[in-house]
């Protein structure tokens, strides 16, 4: 079961597209469940999430933990993507000063 984790820093008043760019698995090699686990540094982090065609969360507050997200408590948001969609999070950072968001991504091949 592949899973994705890192962190990346949101400039103030700044967007980053998609923070799963460049990631082996952004473009999903096979049917599978997913499992996004988000959580930023401080208040003032949105994020909007994308499975292929699907939203999964729009405008999603993460829980500010300061901290990597733990399987399974945080890892809220789940959906089923066929291969060759696109996984997608944007994080939105909505204050005047650099905000951290902290994503983990558990891919579980189905089918």
């Amino acid at each position: 079961m592949p899973v994705i984790q890192n962190s990346v820093s949101v400039a103030a008043n700044a967007v980053n597209d998609n923070v799963l760019a460049g990631s082996q698995f952004e473009f999903l090699p096979y049917h599978a469940k997913i499992d996004f686990g988000l959580v930023g540094s401080a208040i003032g982090l949105l994020c909007d999430v994308y499975s292929g065609q699907d939203i999964v969360a729009e405008s999603f507050a993460p829980p500010i933990t300061n901290r990597f997200p733990v399987n399974p408590d945080d890892f809220t948001l789940t959906d089923v993507a066929a291969a060759g969609e696109r996984l997608k999070v944007r994080a939105r950072n909505t204050t005047a000063g650099a905000l951290t968001l902290f994503f983990g991504v558990s891919i579980l091949p189905i089918g």
